[in-house]
């Protein structure tokens, strides 16, 4: 059997959890960033053989994957753009760890995750790190209520560095930023981007794929991106 039919028959074998939301009108944002719109531009009703809409948005709306250039100027040799930056940093062995029991002020600590290594699976190069707030639950649209986008936590900057020092390619989170609403200077955001990490924020769904799971997270090759939205997918 080729291996293609080998990597066919094994996937088929696995469940697959949709990691991604719903991009709609109205759904959260961060409070600094553009709105996201879907517009009729043409449908049948208008003698047009094709529905179409456009979308406006920003590259970092929704689930969604931070380039290191979000962060990290040109000249730093971690600065790669959204098309810049290699495909094989958007698929791999993920580990959730599961810190569902945080209040919004509570951040990830470097003892937490070396804790976890101990008592579950050590964290290698090139795997994904996905941090599991249950803040998905949250995620209303913002004429509802405002708490997902207000105050959430976030990954520590020590945690941060020994994450990257790893060698993984992504850190991923169900909340609106990597870095708590209360931390000052965004230094996971520093810490991870500017060692070659890329950022997934948004997520959801990540109490179904606990412990280890193969994800796959492309987002769209946009010329001199900061970011892009993406489809995630966790095969478990």
């Amino acid at each position: 059997m080729s291996n293609v039919k080998q990597l066919a028959a094994l996937m088929n074998e696995m469940k697959v959890i949709d990691l991604s939301h719903t991009l709609e009108e109205g759904m959260p944002i961060y409070p600094t960033h553009s709105r996201y719109y879907h517009t009729l531009w043409d449908t049948f009703e208008t003698g047009s053989r094709a529905l179409i809409y456009q979308l406006i948005i920003n590259e970092h709306t929704g689930t969604h994957m931070d380039a290191t250039a979000h962060f990290i100027q040109e000249g730093h040799p971690a600065h790669l753009y959204m098309d810049q930056t290699p495909v094989s940093q958007f698929f791999g062995r993920a580990l959730t760890i599961d810190f569902s029991h945080y209040a919004d002020t509570d951040v990830v600590s470097l003892d937490e995750i070396k804790t976890w290594e101990q008592q579950n699976a050590a964290i290698e190069a090139g795997d994904i790190v996905l941090l599991r707030f249950g803040w998905d639950r949250y995620w209303v649209p913002r004429t509802e209520h405002r708490q997902y986008s207000q105050s959430w936590p976030g990954l520590g900057g020590e945690a941060a560095e020994y994450l990257a020092s790893k060698g993984i390619k992504v850190v991923g989170c169900d909340c609106l930023a990597i870095d708590s609403s209360y931390a000052e200077g965004a230094p996971a955001h520093y810490a991870l981007l500017g060692n070659g990490v890329n950022i997934i924020e948004n997520l959801t769904r990540l109490d179904e794929v606990l412990g280890e799971s193969y994800v796959y997270a492309f987002p769209l090759k946009v010329a001199k991106g900061s970011g892009s939205p993406i489809r995630a997918l966790a095969f478990k």
